[in-house]
């Protein structure tokens, strides 16, 4: 409304009771043009009255309404009637009724309402006709009204009795808005107000003494803080600070306090919790995104834990030792520093070039595990970081990737000693963790099959490998090539445990990994081509030749071998014609069959013995079955299956609502000629296997499951179903069985890998997996079940509710050592939101059955809100 400036004095028309435009000049210098069904000038009083169909416009501004009378010797400008004005920036405003002071652009309004428009142009909001035609245009971010409104400044308002609404909401009936009884609102930037009160409809829910509002989405500002409550870690309170720094870049700063969490009743004794932290943390995170090619996130975090320092192997406390006695008094020195850093980054470099960092780092294997009780999170053993960069075209892959991991699944701390403290071993060792081998790095460089000879086609792979602990040359496991956390390690038809002592003694013993270079070449030929019309056949023939180089050993090892492979498969489809839609179902049969007769060279051994069994590292090194000396066992695979899908085609839009394979795994070996056939006498059958997924309107369904016919068991099921209607409602739940190797049979020198789905997936270079069996003298295998299950919805009045729960179904009893159905996990979730979901806010509460039921916090879900849309 501050374009409501004074008409020029030397404006002088005469009445006319025809339509008018009428060009002026106004004190600022600006160019206007009035148009009306009819002005009037009267002389004496120096008022100017335009009537019916009233438009002030210039190049920037319009105003319209029923009638505007100007008073040049007040001066004061009254615009009545169905006001509508826009100005730049997509400022429009709508009243029925203005009164404003020139001199001080003091302006009194009845049904007054401000608007920030987007995604609508000027052009557009200059032809509305009505007011409301002008409020259901574009988007509306922003809306406030008051009932006095003083410019103060180009964009600066001060405003009585505001009423505000700084998100895309109605602009008739806005869902919450917020109320104070003066405030200063600087249009794109910031309102401070005074009083305010946050109402939901008309119900009060909120009020404050002052607060500062952003109203950009680049305002430093304070975020809204973060309190949980936990039994993990007591009372948190944390409260971020959003400073921006332009358009591309901004930083967060989140200082926050944890009071540690209450101790745990054992046995009617009451202990200190090992778990949980306690002490100030401050974490920093770090956006930008300079360019549409390049965008990343950088999070820095500190924190000082003041609580007592633990036994990395084991969790458990120090305890102060007297005179050679271990007494029940804690060790109290503090933990101390600790700390974490992520970077997500993507590039596009031009060219076909791309890099790509998601890298994650924490000071010590117990920090994810101390700050969250977050069942799921508390299973991962290993924290993955990767980094690649690329070149790809239709012709050339060519890329450089680093991956590291972390051990997580002990405490110790990764950039640091573990010395245990004078006060529980006066000798102080340091006791040394696990060496992780990391990718450092691969070297890729692929050709994609391209035409050689006629209908031949022609590809090849090399890569170069180093897998490595990031210090020293080996992982210095010791005897059984396995790193303990306690040293200890039971051998095979033994009851007793030994201590591990050639385990980080520092020095390269018989089982210990050293650190490998090793170079991969693969040619391949394949072709493809009809027999008739009943069959395609498509054979192809491969080379793969490996060379390993150890680096404390200094030997050099060499595997070799051939893949020959044919696809055999048809095809039977039916179309279904409709009115508007056709339905095609097919149904393809193949048969898929792998032979390797055998090879040359032979796998890397472990540690520093030549005659050593084979060690492999990573899945080239497995890609086929080997014997125990490292060659290559030869083999004839085989996979039978038929898939069906069903096509529906609409239009131009094709979907694909249901996809079925059934197969059946075939291992031939023992039946032609291949090397080392003898030593694999297994049956034939390997895997029945069977995948499912359909989609059906708001339906989603998953499933796959493998039958280990030889065993009469099945070895794995996975199944997912989720329920979406897209307006704010759905269920979803998923359930895993797979069969595995119990930890008493790993701690006897069991194979993990030797039961269950990870016995039935291939390998690299083969069709079928192996057998899944208990070997003798072995406890038998046991299952693992887990099922993830969960809801939300949206109710009326705004509200919501999410549940979810992750249940254990077969969970053991300790005591009785029966199997219950217990739920390890569930969170429940309350928010409220209004209708045009520019923010949500939800309290959560979390039931674990170790820490019981407790308040997990307070989420707030932010979009288009100024600063505060990065969320809380």
């Amino acid at each position: 409304m501050s374009l409501l400036v004074p008409l020029a004095a030397a404006l002088l028309v005469t009445t006319s009771q025809v339509p008018l435009a009428t060009p002026l000049a106004l004190p600022n210098g600006e160019k206007a043009q009035l148009t009306a069904d009819m002005v009037v000038y009267e002389a004496e009083t120096k008022v100017v009255t335009a009537r019916g169909n009233a438009v002030l416009r210039t190049d920037t501004m319009q105003l319209r309404a029923d009638e505007v009378t100007y008073d040049s010797v007040n001066p004061f400008v009254t615009a009545t009637g169905n006001v509508m004005f826009v100005g730049p920036g997509g400022m429009a405003a709508v009243a029925e009724s203005v009164k404003m002071d020139v001199r001080t652009y003091e302006a009194n309004l009845e049904g007054g309402l401000f608007m920030q428009k987007e995604g609508v142009t000027q052009d557009a909001l200059f032809s509305a006709k009505t007011p409301q035609e002008l409020r259901a245009m574009g988007e509306t971010p922003i809306l406030l009204s008051g009932s006095r409104i003083r410019r103060t400044g180009e964009n600066t308002f001060a405003v009585e009795n505001l009423a505000f609404t700084p998100c895309n909401c109605s602009p008739n009936e806005p869902g919450w808005r917020m109320e104070a009884t003066s405030a200063t609102v600087v249009l794109g930037e910031r309102a401070t107000m005074t009083l305010p009160v946050v109402y939901v409809k008309s119900v009060p829910v909120f009020a404050l003494p002052w607060i500062y509002m952003p109203l950009s989405q680049r305002r430093t500002g304070l975020l809204l803080p973060k309190p949980t409550v936990s039994a993990l870690n007591g009372f948190t309170l944390e409260q971020p600070l959003f400073i921006t720094l332009g358009r591309s870049y901004d930083l967060t700063f989140t200082p926050g306090y944890f009071s540690g969490g209450s101790d745990v009743v054992v046995d009617g004794v009451r202990r200190m919790r090992a778990q949980g932290v306690k002490g100030p943390r401050l974490l920093t995170e770090f956006r930008y995104a300079p360019s549409e090619r390049t965008r990343g996130r950088a999070t820095l975090g500190f924190l000082y834990d003041l609580r007592p320092i633990r036994d990395p192997s084991t969790g458990e406390f120090y305890r102060r030792i007297v005179d050679g006695v271990e007494t029940s008094e804690f060790v109290d020195e503090r933990r101390g520093l600790r700390g974490e850093a992520s970077w997500q980054h993507t590039q596009d470099l031009g060219n076909g070039w791309h890099d790509r960092v998601d890298a994650a780092f924490v000071s010590d294997g117990f920090y994810t595990r101390d700050l969250t009780a977050d069942v799921i999170v508390n299973n991962f053993q290993y924290l993955r970081s990767t980094a690649t960069l690329y070149q790809r075209q239709d012709d050339l892959y060519a890329g450089l990737d680093v991956g590291l991991r972390q051990d997580i699944r002990w405490g110790y701390r990764f950039f640091q000693d573990n010395r245990v403290p004078a006060a529980a071993d006066p000798a102080r060792p340091d006791l040394k963790g696990p060496s992780t081998f990391q990718r450092l790095p691969a070297l890729t460089l692929a050709l994609p099959e391209r035409p050689v000879l006629g209908g031949l086609m022609g590809g090849l792979t090399v890569q170069y490998l180093r897998l490595a602990p990031l210090r020293g040359g080996y992982g210095d496991e010791g005897i059984d090539g396995i790193f303990r956390a306690d040293g200890n390690y039971t051998e095979f038809g033994s009851a007793n445990a030994f201590l591990d002592a050639t385990q980080s003694d520092g020095v390269f013993n018989a089982n210990d990994r050293e650190a490998r270079n090793r170079v991969d070449f693969l040619p391949r030929l394949s072709t493809s081509f009809a027999v008739g019309d009943l069959m395609r056949v498509s054979p192809s023939l491969a080379v793969r030749q490996d060379v390993w180089l150890g680096e404390v050993s200094g030997r050099t090892w060499q595997r070799g071998y051939p893949i020959a492979g044919v696809l055999l498969e048809s095809q039977l489809t039916r179309t279904f014609q409709g009115r508007d839609t056709s339905f095609r179902h097919a149904i393809t049969p193949s048969l898929e069959l792998r032979y390797v007769p055998g090879g040359w060279g032979s796998l890397p051994t472990a540690g520093a013995s030549e005659d050593g069994a084979a060690r492999p590292y990573d899945e080239l090194d497995a890609a086929v079955p080997y014997q125990l000396d490292g060659r290559t066992r030869g083999f004839l695979h085989a996979v039978l299956a038929v898939d069906q899908t069903l096509r529906i085609k609409r239009g131009n839009a094709i979907r694909e609502p249901l996809r079925l394979r059934i197969g059946q795994g075939f291992d031939l070996t023992r039946h032609v000629p291949a090397v080392g056939k003898v030593d694999d006498p297994g049956p034939v059958l390997r895997d029945t296997f069977a995948r499912l997924t359909a989609t059906a309107g708001i339906f989603t369904a998953a499933g796959t499951v493998r039958y280990d016919p030889n065993m009469g068991r099945i070895a794995g099921l996975s199944a997912e179903l989720n329920v979406d209607d897209g307006k704010g409602h759905a269920v979803y739940a998923r359930f895993d069985d797979v069969l595995t190797v119990g930890l008493p049979a790993i701690n006897l020198g069991a194979d993990p890998r030797s039961v269950g789905p990870d016995v039935f997936r291939r390998t690299v270079d083969t069709l079928v997996g192996g057998l899944s069996r208990v070997e003798p003298g072995f406890p038998a295998a046991e299952r693992a079940q887990a099922l993830i299950a969960g809801t939300r919805l949206k109710l009326g009045f705004g509200l919501g509710v999410r549940y979810e729960a992750f249940v254990l179904p077969l969970y053991r009893d300790l005591t009785t050592r029966e199997p219950r159905f217990v739920a390890d996990q569930q969170t429940f979730g309350l928010s409220y939101g209004p209708a045009c979901d520019c923010w949500r806010v939800e309290g959560v509460m979390t039931l674990r059955r170790d820490l019981g039921l407790e308040f997990s916090g307070i989420n707030l879900i932010v979009a288009d809100f100024g600063s505060f849309g990065s969320g809380g």
